[in-house]
């Protein structure tokens, strides 16, 4: 079982090219359905995991409290993975062929002030060079939107200041 899982991850990284975070991310949500199958469903085998497996993994994860985005994600992940075990022939059919997503609540994101903003980019101490560096990501995140993944992943070679450009990479190595 654990060599399909990690045929999978692997097959993510390098195929794929996703970050680490979302292997993690990944590899964490199939642990959690292994373990459901293991315990709950008396399932040694992924493979033999039917559609009636993943309906009740699905209600499982309802009954303790997560969220429809998390339901949702864990799903997309089995979904993955099942696909990559049929393309690999170890399965003739998806189990999650007829699985219906669930409804996603939608949230809109919480906006900051315009003092909150100020108080934000006031923070840093830019005397220093630490706080200098702190103040200018911050005021780059607020400026462009990048994610902070993206941010923190931004080398010297990466900007041209006299230019007035950065490149960045965002998921699945996308250039910005």
């Amino acid at each position: 079982m654990s060599d399909w899982l990690s045929r999978f991850i692997e097959y993510l990284a390098v195929e794929r090219g996703l970050s680490a975070n979302t292997l993690a991310s990944y590899e964490r949500d199939l642990r959690s359905f292994v373990e459901f199958l293991y315990e709950t469903a008396r399932v040694q085998d992924l493979t033999a995991a039917t559609q009636t497996h993943m309906t009740a993994y699905l209600s499982h994860l309802r009954t303790l409290g997560r969220a429809s985005t998390t339901v949702s994600r864990n799903l997309a992940s089995l979904r993955s993975f099942y696909q990559f075990l049929q393309r690999e022939g170890a399965i003739p059919r998806n189990p999650l062929q007829w699985v219906v997503n669930p409804p996603v609540e939608k949230r809109l994101p919480r906006v900051l002030t315009e003092s909150e903003v100020e108080r934000l980019l006031a923070a840093p101490d830019s005397r220093t060079p630490a706080g200098a560096r702190d103040r200018a990501m911050l005021e780059l995140l607020y400026a462009t939107g990048i994610r902070v993944s993206e941010l923190v992943s931004v080398r010297l070679p990466d900007m041209n200041l006299s230019a007035g450009f950065l490149r960045c990479f965002g998921k699945g190595g996308k250039e910005w």
